[in-house]
């Protein structure tokens, strides 16, 4: 175990003593704040925050809060909910909380040993994560030096041991912390993989393991948000089809009893992630949100149920909603004035390098299966008319182009929730969407399939 851990567990043993009233005073001094009258106590609930109290700023800049927490909870005070400071109540009888108006999330807790040894830990996370996230680099652009790779891989070991000594040690001397660590405790596929098929399959089922879902105080315990999130933007990363990775979700979701309060943490983290991306699963496990917490959150729900229909439009079988822009001409060209064909709604820019990188595909594509009914409309994020004509001509893109010549503010990209290039929306002849993002031997494939050559 490194000196870092041993000093934090040394801090941790000396200054844990659980509160035994389970009342606890929060005293806020506050700068800055003549425009605020008041501070908020909130709790995180999977999407929203739950308003607990208010109390009123004197004209000193003081307020206070008196709280009777059931065991060791994360709450959040501040001005409002992107304004507020985490902190964990059920080891003190007093905390003071100091800090600025409008910059309280980075406010002072003072004390309170359990917030103080809450930051530290949280340092010591972050260092064994970047530790681990730089070996996994290393170890890709090594594949080909075996030596290397071996010197890697037992690096990779004393990380993951670390962890689980820390994960150990926090465990007997702090649970509630330790349900900290456990959430991100994730041990390297090189030395824990042996029987599983591949990475992402080991990923998909071991992320989680240190975890114990059937434990209550996890409910309450924002990092269950923020895990999830973070297992599914890897899962997302990766490139899996949507029915795969959905399976693989509701798979890890299966593991936390549904009448847990952890439940909907997971659900929102799950949906945190998938919403900027405009995956197509946005909507199913949005449905799923509103289906069991519409009663509880209404208003949440309500907003979310807007979202998804709104996505709904865009996703898999569903009819891509119509567009117009003008063409390099200057004349206005609609999606729906290709219906009849298979259409690649191909997203992209003169200034994008894998954009240019995919085109020698897409032509190759299309002049294979143009006769058959199959064209792509190109739409540009670029700015400037010139490198976009002088691209189309360069790469010999002969198909169908639009662009307002916007950049990242193109109203059709917007529209789609494009938010990287390239990408694609493959239609069939009814305008309804058959998949997104094909690019490559995926879309090659796919075309295959619907032509039959």
């Amino acid at each position: 175990m490194k000196m870092t851990t041993l000093l934090l567990l040394s801090f941790l043993t000396m200054n844990f003593l659980p509160t035994q009233e389970n009342t606890v005073t929060i005293r806020c001094e506050l700068v800055k704040c003549e425009n605020v009258d008041s501070l908020m106590l909130l709790q995180f609930n999977g999407l929203s925050f739950d308003l607990l109290g208010k109390a009123a700023i004197d004209e000193n800049g003081k307020a206070a809060f008196t709280v009777s927490p059931q065991g060791m909870q994360f709450y959040y005070v501040g001005t409002q909910a992107n304004d507020a400071r985490p902190i964990i109540l059920g080891a003190d009888e007093e905390i003071v909380v100091s800090g600025q108006c409008g910059l309280l999330r980075s406010a002072k807790i003072r004390q309170s040993a359990i917030n103080q040894q809450y930051e530290s830990l949280k340092i010591e996370i972050n260092k064994l994560q970047a530790g681990a996230n730089k070996l996994v680099q290393d170890y890709r652009a090594n594949m080909s030096n075996e030596e290397q790779l071996r010197r890697i891989v037992t690096e990779m070991k004393e990380v993951d041991e670390e962890k689980l000594d820390l994960l150990d040690s926090m465990d007997q001397i702090h649970p509630y912390l330790g349900k900290v660590v456990a959430l991100n405790t994730y041990l390297s596929y090189q030395n824990f993989g042996e029987g599983y098929a591949n990475e992402i399959e080991y990923f998909a089922k071991e992320f989680f393991r240190q975890v114990d879902w059937k434990d209550p105080e996890l409910g309450y315990l924002p990092w269950v948000y923020e895990a999830w999130k973070s297992y599914t933007d890897v899962l997302t990363q990766t490139g899996l089809d949507a029915s795969t990775h959905r399976q693989l979700i509701d798979r890890a979701l299966a593991e936390i009893p549904a009448d847990q309060r952890a439940y909907k943490l997971a659900l929102g983290g799950v949906l945190a992630s998938l919403q900027p991306k405009t995956h197509p699963n946005f909507v199913y496990f949005a449905d799923r949100y509103v289906a069991m917490y519409q009663a509880q959150d209404p208003a949440v729900t309500d907003g979310l149920k807007r979202q998804a229909d709104n996505m709904r439009a865009f996703t898999t079988g569903g009819v891509a909603p119509d567009f117009t822009q003008p063409t390099p001409e200057g004349e206005d060209l609609s999606l729906s004035d290709l219906r009849g064909k298979v259409v690649l709604v191909d997203f992209w820019a003169s200034w994008c390098g894998p954009c240019r990188r995919e085109n020698p595909n897409v032509v190759r594509m299309y002049e294979k299966y143009q006769e058959q009914g199959f064209t792509v409309l190109g739409v540009s994020l670029d700015n400037s008319r010139d490198r976009w004509l002088q691209a189309i001509e360069k790469d010999g893109l002969t198909w169908h182009h639009v662009s307002d010549l916007k950049g990242w503010k193109n109203e059709v990209a917007q529209a789609y929730g494009v938010r990287s290039i390239p990408h694609t929306i493959l239609l069939d002849r009814e305008g309804k969407i058959i998949a997104r993002n094909l690019r490559g031997t995926s879309l090659e494939a796919k075309l295959a399939e619907l032509f039959g050559s």
